[in-house]
């Protein structure tokens, strides 16, 4: 049965084109007077391809380089962290080579939430959930030595300019990050980290923990007590499966064109639900996915309140192309090519830019100058 929105929803804001805002700092933007967030969302990069640790680890300095030139506070890491099917302890071996090392020169926090793969006993099919729980341990688990990872449960919320108080974990931070200071009055952004998983899966878990029909509404009341309580100027859920792609998977309620009115999880419909009772239909600013393994800034759509913004980024180790590049209005998509976006929130408005790796170089595209140059940037302005 579909859930009922029961809270009441906050007014909903509105974003217009408008210009270009200069970089600042990664210590004015955690600590200066100006409030400003700024960080990079990557996904689909737990090295799926026999290439994965070069790739990966190519990709990764490319948003080293970019956090050096514009700044970042922390990275998302959009699901699907560890292919083919997650990790097994927070001893695994593949926290060091599929993580800590591809990552090394990235030195912000990075909160991660969990994908399909992450879930899986096999490739993919996401009838594994507890095995996502592994990756929870992993950030409070003493192998956590570089202090980067931060996932404190499989959903969760913190707040930004990062914060020591506010929240309701402690925010790992790794060496040589600034210690993060008390932060007074409302937040300049609140980030919800969703499980998209159990809502998905190919196959259903046996386990009745991780039914969509009691773990759905759980986390729905949870995401829409969070999205009205929020005094935040911005508001952002990422997760793994995204709500509208022109990707391979498509849009959620008909992923991979499985019959929308078909019952059980495997074509996105809980989903796709879970999504217009929360993020929808209470003016979420937006939605950042991955799932597919390209990058796409997707226009607001009709049947979600014609305000969220959707960004897929799921081309950080194994690119590939669209399943219909014409299924959904954008901004901006490139397929085929390793990808991340890079993003600055400001009190009035937004900006956004795509970089590209060379699939055969492994080196960012560049000004002549050197300094990293996106192949995409726009500018939202927030209006009252």
């Amino acid at each position: 049965m579909r859930s009922v929105l029961l809270l009441s929803l906050p007014a909903v804001l509105t974003v217009t084109a408008c210009g270009d805002s200069a970089p600042l700092s990664l210590a004015s933007a955690t600590h200066g007077q100006s409030r400003v967030v700024r960080f990079v969302a990557f996904g689909d990069a737990g090295q799926a391809t026999q290439g994965g640790p070069t790739v990966q680890t190519a990709v990764g300095e490319a948003m080293a380089e970019v956090c050096a030139a514009r700044g970042c506070d922390f990275a998302l890491e959009l699901g699907d962290n560890f292919y083919l099917s997650g990790v097994t302890s927070t001893a695994d071996s593949q926290w060091q080579t599929k993580f800590e090392q591809p990552y090394a020169a990235l030195k912000i926090p990075v909160f991660a939430t969990l994908g399909n793969h992450d879930n899986s006993q096999g490739p993919g099919e996401g009838s594994a959930n507890s095995r996502g729980n592994v990756q929870v341990a992993y950030h409070s688990a003493a192998e956590n030595v570089s202090k980067k990872w931060n996932m404190p449960a499989r959903y969760y919320r913190f707040t930004a300019p990062l914060s020591s108080q506010g929240n309701d974990f402690v925010i790992n931070i790794p060496a040589g990050y600034p210690a993060l200071p008390p932060v007074a009055g409302e937040p300049l952004v609140e980030f919800f980290s969703l499980d998209s998983s159990p809502l998905t899966s190919i196959v259903a878990d046996p386990d009745p923990r991780w039914s969509h029909l009691t773990y759905g509404p759980t986390q729905l009341q949870w995401f829409q007590q969070g999205l009205m309580n929020s005094r935040a100027r911005w508001k952002i859920a990422f997760a793994h499966h995204p709500y509208i792609s022109n990707g391979l998977h498509g849009n959620a309620g008909n992923y991979d064109g499985v019959d929308p009115n078909l019952p059980g999880t495997s074509n996105g419909r809980p989903w796709k639900e879970f999504l217009e009772d929360s993020a929808c239909a209470m003016g979420l600013d937006f939605f950042m996915a991955g799932h597919d393994h390209h990058i796409e800034w997707l226009t607001p759509t009709a049947s979600c309140n014609d305000k969220t913004q959707f960004i897929i980024s799921g081309t950080a180790e194994q690119p590939r192309g669209f399943g219909d590049a014409n299924r959904n209005p954008v901004y901006y998509q490139k397929a085929n090519v390793l990808a991340f976006f890079w993003f600055e929130f400001r009190e009035e408005e937004m900006t956004g830019a795509a970089y590209i790796v060379d699939s055969n170089t492994l080196k960012l595209e560049t000004h002549p100058d050197g300094s990293p140059r996106a192949d995409f940037e726009r500018t939202f302005a927030r209006q009252p």
